[in-house]
């Protein structure tokens, strides 16, 4: 016996659900499923949210922590503060927060199974049959990560441009306040940059590099004392996952079946953002696929596509980012900060949500 749905959706991450929720909202019948045992069970994030994120999904005040400012930091640990009125980040118990998700996306009418694992997909007659499971869907979305078997499975593009991040959870400090510290430091974080964020009864320390460096995160922690007092302070947690930073795939679509989220490479090249995305084209997506099952509309894939925010330019502030000597533009910078406070608050307050 096969259970029938209008859309299957693998992964209920943030894009997963959002995608999940939206179309449950349109009135399809969606079940998603996710290999975690529970939601928020492997957390692979920093978890920060955008204005614009917490404007499109809002998450209650009990599970985020606003931060006001942001230092962005030389390799001298001299730096430059940037605000902008109006405009905060906001740190998550991001654990919590898959959970609320979760039921706010059952609440809207979707299905969300946990301990379910894709393991692949068979087209027959129109469905999407998938392996094991006794289920089928009527459309097919990926939402299952950077290495997504989705599309392994289904021969669908892969990223192939990567960060390689790690981040620890401390014990809080009263010292650590509302600002987000970024470190650009080519020696510590080539590729990328350090960082640390005062969460939700935490302070989150990461370090993304590119994929073909060692990520010694350690060595980083040592180096911030003087600066943050991290010394002495109990990890409570530790976590580490990939970043896309390709942009989107060229093949990020099929015969009924699409990707999204970092599935998708849908994460700026620049800041390495993504959660804001995955809220935003997981509806688009969903919006996509009721309209495209209900009649005569244009393939999902095609409507994302066209929607997806340009990022040409910041793909070429990736190869600048990667092939040129920033760290020392940034300490000459310092010197002229009125100057680097336009650019560097464009890239946070005008592009980190991309």
């Amino acid at each position: 016996m096969i259970d029938s749905w209008d859309l299957v959706v693998v992964g209920a991450g943030f894009a997963g659900l959002a995608c999940a929720k939206r179309a449950a909202e349109r009135g399809l019948s969606v079940l998603a499923i996710d290999r975690q045992p529970s939601p928020g069970r492997h957390v692979r994030t920093t978890g920060i949210l955008v204005k614009e994120a917490q404007a499109a999904w809002p998450a209650p005040p009990p599970l985020v922590r606003r931060l006001s400012r942001v230092r962005l930091y030389a390799p001298s640990h001299r730096y430059v503060e940037l605000a902008n009125n109006g405009y905060d980040f906001l740190a998550t118990d991001t654990a919590e927060l898959m959970g609320f998700l979760t039921d706010e996306t059952r609440r809207a009418g979707a299905e969300v199974r946990f301990g379910t694992a894709f393991a692949g997909a068979t087209e027959t007659g129109g469905r999407w049959v998938l392996d094991g499971h006794g289920v089928a869907g009527s459309f097919l979305v990926g939402a299952d990560g950077v290495h997504s078997k989705v599309a392994r499975a289904l021969g669908l593009g892969r990223n192939t441009q990567l960060l390689k991040g790690v981040e620890w959870e401390f014990e809080p400090a009263d010292r650590d306040g509302d600002c987000l510290h970024c470190f650009v430091d080519p020696e510590r974080a080539p590729g990328y940059i350090g960082w640390v964020v005062p969460g939700v009864d935490v302070t989150q320390v990461g370090l993304a590099v590119n994929d073909r460096h060692r990520v010694n995160l350690s060595r980083f922690i040592g180096s911030l004392d003087a600066c943050l007092g991290l010394r002495g302070r109990r990890v409570r947690e530790k976590r580490g996952g990939m970043i896309p930073v390709n942009g989107l795939l060229k093949r990020s679509h099929g015969d009924r079946v699409l990707l999204i989220g970092d599935a998708a490479g849908m994460v700026s090249p620049l800041t390495a953002g993504g959660i804001h995305n995955c809220y935003r084209y997981g509806r688009v997506a969903a919006d996509a696929i009721a309209d495209y099952l209900e009649g005569d509309a244009p393939h999902p894939g095609d409507v994302v596509r066209s929607a997806y925010r340009g990022d040409l330019w910041k793909q070429g502030a990736r190869w600048c980012y990667d092939h040129l000597p920033l760290a020392g533009c940034l300490e000459a910078g310092l010197g002229a900060s009125w100057l680097l406070k336009r650019f560097a608050g464009k890239v946070f307050f005008n592009q980190f949500a991309g």
